[in-house]
């Protein structure tokens, strides 16, 4: 569609499109006017659907909506200049790239640019000085240096790098000898100059392209220059600039100037011959051989007069050769020593590879001696005076290279990098379901050394192309979606956060989906300077996939009343697969895996997908873990053949998962995702709450109910769970710690110790066991050995707070206390019994420095009351919330939660990160929630996050808090005051359904 486009601008400042061209009729038929917002004054047009064009007032319009069907387009939109002190002179088109000069000679290059988004994003300036540029077939890029007038031609322009590397002179000379410009066995002829690099990619131009080669042309066909198609205008054909006079005409052709009035050929007749038109006759004339049509160099008998020419009265030409080049100069010859000054450049009909090796930057064998004095570049001579030439050539070229590039490196680093692939999209629009679109990854890099990248996604919206666009430095999570169907992962920023609806994509293979989830991850560290492992005071949390993710805390995460949202956090992943991690502010990590083994962090950061400089060289190694995959087999029972899988119509599937409401059977039940594999065949699960018969089942009255191991008269309907083991192997900065296998674990969270100094680590063994890991210390985080603690029964969560201070939670529910735990003596001395809140059995505590909160199995948040260094077990608890999961006390006592039933403005989520905000001393529960990261989250801990807030926010929220202090009573005493705050539910509507798009990882 392009390559048969021809768009003119005449003098009047007016655009016309030339209609019915193609390859049987190149002529075309008519003009056709098309309005614009004000008076063009150059057009350029590129091989497909790319229009641009300048204005005089230096603004630029971009012609959007050019298709097969529609190839005039629908509408001009203004592009603004990049400074408004100097607007565009000078664009220049190719198929995903914009060029443009502006009026003091600055070279800028439009980011962004493509079908679907023809205006691009932003200017980006490029080194050097040009007083135009012209962008090839392949969106190669040529240029007329403002200083030397000397050819260029952009080096490192690839598909991937749009935006090239360097600019580099072309060794473009011009005859001396006037007579032989004609000639058409010269060798110094601008196409033949460029021939031998080109000719075997110009052998892959289609043939229906606009733009014939001049040795493809018939003997009968003979140029005149007053068969131009436009006289004194500006053309642009397949994405060649077209200037105000042709030096050949490509048919022997009469075609109507889009301005009717007649009086228009004098003028530009008279104009071309002010500018120089020594013989206007037609080398046919002069030449023997018309069948090949050369160059007529064309001298400015005015050159001398106005030495610097603006680019709006450069003389231009249609290219009948691969590359076609004017000389602006005097009248006289140039001498041995003189350089040519070049003009004008067009490179549209150049095909070239970018990964070729080109010859146009060193001099050609069989050339002239005294042409070659006029390179640009190093030549051999063939004088006794060589030495001298070449010493005199290398400095004037040092001098120019300084000069021009004096910002060479700058010019690398503000490259812009690009990755394009076809991956599927979430849609979110109703119904919700996979669409295919083309995503593109652009990254710039600015003189500050910050990496900025954006990400766009291009679908079809009612046989519309639209697109939408993320920055990754607004990015806040990366995250793999548990999908057995799909390699799918989201992407989180604040504001999807808050709606709990990311941007899902997915990709066709697995190694795919971790390429782009390895590039996209280190794109957003880049933006945010994130590198090398992470801190001491780092706040970690696991997904329910295993996935592991960690945090660098700001001192506004915690500091009132200017509170930065934890939705705002951002989050990148560390390698390996667990089910929990704990930490404190010493660098200490723990972790634990879905088969209870123990892992220590080793201080190396990345693994898993994330390889090369996004990981560490050091500290990574392989890592397992095995998890079991549950389902379930329900019955009913009926009269006459007891239980059976006939179940009435409204009755869940006879297989599914735990909550009835997906199928799953035996044979389509798959791993988690590829990345697992089966290890074990299906078995009959007896360690299930509630206990089972001999059998593995479970009675109840109805589905769903409360489930128990015997039958009974009014129990009509049973279930058991079958299991099925899976592996997974990865690798990550983590090391086995044998031999005993865990089910909790706590590191006080202390805030000042010795390198050398022990620190407290506790943990609950898979069979109940409560131990004390000795010699734990900084140099030695795996420690040395385990001491068993004392107990009566097996025990399911201990914590430790910043004072020692040991709590624990046994597997029936009730709470216990340790009693007389100090450095001196690890293991403390006996249990204390501490009656759990009313009717409630707990399943996970958490202490802090002062604070201790718990959460009990039916998911409501607990705090504990009284808590004082004489009577350090406290005195009652206090309701905080509901809908929590688990509860991660810091060692500044701020509060983190995963929270069930969060409600966002598009959709539902489980497991939420949440923050509770306005903990103060005086306020020890918090007032309220804020949201963060979710849903698909299992784990957190800020038992690392020492940071203190500010002294001047601290100071301030303290003020606000004394001058209150009725309220603060009225709410600890369970009045009317600002205490009913801190018993905030995080989701009041509890019998909403969960939205089966929200994303679970």
């Amino acid at each position: 569609m392009g390559r048969l486009s021809v768009w003119a601008v005449s003098l009047q400042g007016r655009v016309w499109y030339r209609e019915d061209v193609c390859h049987h009729n190149p002529e075309g038929s008519s003009w056709s006017l098309i309005a614009t917002p004000g008076e063009a004054v150059q057009i350029s047009c590129g091989p497909y659907d790319l229009l641009w064009a300048t204005l005089w007032e230096g603004q630029t319009i971009v012609r959007e909506g050019i298709d097969r069907n529609n190839p005039q387009g629908i509408s001009w939109t203004i592009v603004e200049p990049p400074s408004s002190e100097n607007g565009i002179l000078h664009v220049s088109v190719g198929v995903n790239v914009v060029w443009a000069v502006t009026k003091d000679r600055k070279v800028w290059f439009r980011r962004g640019v493509n079908s679907h988004n023809p205006c691009g994003t932003s200017w980006i300036e490029m080194v050097g000085e040009m007083m135009m540029v012209n962008v090839g077939l392949n969106d190669q890029v040529w240029g007329i240096g403002c200083e030397d007038r000397a050819v260029y031609f952009r080096q490192g322009v690839t598909p991937s790098e749009l935006s090239g590397k360097t600019w580099k002179a072309i060794v473009s000379v011009r005859e001396s000898d006037r007579s032989q410009t004609g000639s058409s066995t010269s060798l110094l002829s601008a196409g033949c100059f460029f021939s031998d690099d080109v000719r075997e990619q110009m052998n892959l131009i289609v043939q229906s392209d606009a733009d014939i080669s001049s040795d493809t042309e018939s003997p009968q066909i003979q140029p005149n220059l007053a068969d131009a198609p436009l006289s004194g205008a500006t053309a642009s054909v397949n994405g060649n600039n077209l200037g105000s006079q042709s030096a050949e005409a490509s048919a022997n052709l009469t075609v109507d100037p889009p301005d009717s009035a007649p009086e228009e050929a004098s003028p530009a007749s008279d104009n071309g011959e002010k500018a120089g038109l020594d013989n206007p006759q037609s080398s046919a004339d002069q030449d023997p051989h018309p069948a090949e049509l050369q160059w007529t160099n064309i001298d400015l008998k005015e050159a001398h007069k106005k030495p610097l020419l603006s680019a709006s009265t450069f003389p231009e030409t249609s290219s009948l050769s691969s590359l076609g080049m004017f000389s602006v100069g005097v009248e006289e010859h140039y001498g041995a020593d003189e350089h040519p000054l070049w003009a004008w450049v067009c490179g549209g009909g150049c095909l070239v590879d970018s990964h070729s090796s080109l010859k146009w930057f060193t001099l050609q064998s069989g050339l002239l001696s005294s042409v070659q004095s006029l390179s640009l570049s190093i030549s051999p001579a063939q004088t006794a005076a060589w030495r001298k030439q070449i010493f005199q050539q290398l400095s004037e070229r040092t001098k120019r290279e300084l000069e021009n590039f004096r910002h060479y490196e700058q010019a690398i680093e503000q490259s812009v990098w690009v990755k394009t692939g076809t991956l599927q999209w979430w849609r979110s629009w109703k119904p919700h379901k996979w669409t295919d679109v083309r995503v593109a990854l652009e990254q710039f890099t600015g003189n500050d050394g910050m990496r900025d990248s954006i990400l766009f996604i291009y679908y079809m919206y009612h046989e519309e192309k639209k697109y939408i666009h993320v920055f990754l430095n607004e990015v806040t999570i990366l995250v793999e979606v548990l999908n057995d169907a799909k390699h799918s992962f989201a992407l989180y920023t604040p504001e999807r956060t808050k709606q709990r609806w990311p941007i899902r994509l997915a990709a066709a293979t697995e190694q795919e989906m971790h390429d782009w989830l390895a590039l996209l991850s280190m794109s957003c560290c880049e933006s945010r300077r994130i590198q090398g492992p992470p801190s001491h005071q780092a706040i970690w949390s696991v997904t329910c996939k295993g996935d592991v993710f960690v945090s660098e805390p700001s001192p506004e995460l915690e500091a009132t009343p200017h509170l930065m949202p934890c939705d705002q956090m951002f989050w990148r992943q560390i390698g390996g697969h667990l089910r929990l991690i704990e930490c404190n502010s010493h660098g200490i990590v723990w972790g634990i895996g879905y088969d209870h083994t123990a892992w220590v962090y080793t201080g190396g950061y990345g693994g898993g997908f994330i390889q090369g400089l996004a990981s560490s060289a050091d500290n990574i190694y392989m890592q397992s873990d095995v998890k079991c995959v549950y389902i379930y087999e329900n019955q009913r029972w009926n009269p006459v053949t007891g239980y059976s899988n006939r179940g009435l119509p409204t009755d869940r599937y006879m297989w599914s998962d735990a909550s009835g409401l997906q199928e799953c059977t035996k044979v389509n039940t798959k791993p988690p995702s590829p990345q697992w594999s089966w290890v074990s065949d299906w078995y009959i699960d007896f360690n299930i709450s509630g206990g089972t018969d001999r059998e593995g089942w479970q009675y109840a009255a109805d589905f769903p109910a409360s489930y128990h191991g015997h039958k009974t008269m009014k129990d009509f309907v049973r279930r058991r769970r079958w299991a099925r083991k899976c592996k997974i192997i990865t690798n990550g900065p983590w090391l086995e710690v044998p031999p005993i296998t865990l089910w909790d674990i706590a590191i006080i969270p202390s805030s000042a110790a010795d390198k050398e100094e022990s620190i407290a680590l506790w943990a609950v063994s898979d069979k109940g066991d409560v131990l004390c890991r000795l010699g734990v210390t900084q140099q030695n985080p795996a420690g040395t050995s385990w001491l068993h603690v004392g107990t009566d029964q097996p025990f399911m969560s201990v914590s430790i707070g910043a004072f020692h201070q040991v709590w624990a939670v046994a597997r029936d529910g009730s709470t216990f206390y340790r009693g007389s735990v100090s450095p001196k003596k690890p293991a403390g001395d006996c249990w204390y019994h501490i009656p759990s809140p009313p009717k409630q059995k707990l399943k996970q505590v958490s202490v802090g420095r002062t604070s201790m909160l718990a959460v009990d199995k039916n998911g409501n948040l607990w705090y504990r009351q009284g808590i004082t260094p004489s009577y350090p077990q406290g005195s009652s608890w206090d309701h905080v919330s509901n809908n929590i999961r688990k509860v991660s006390v810091g060692p500044l006592d701020q509060v983190w939660v995963i929270a069930d039933k969060v409600q966002g403005s598009h959709s539902l989520s489980c497991g939420t990160v949440c923050h509770r905000t306005g903990v103060q001393p005086l306020e020890p529960k918090g007032l309220s929630w804020d949201y963060g990261i979710g849903g698909g989250w299992e784990h957190i801990t800020v038992r690392g996050n020492a940071t203190e807030a500010p002294k001047a926010a601290l100071h301030e929220t303290s003020e606000e808090h004394s001058a209150n202090p009725a309220d603060l009573e009225d709410g600890e005493n369970g009045g009317k005051g600002n205490g009913n705050h801190s018993k905030t539910t995080l989701m009041v509507n509890e019998g909403q359904e969960l939205d089966r798009n929200t994303v679970n990882c």
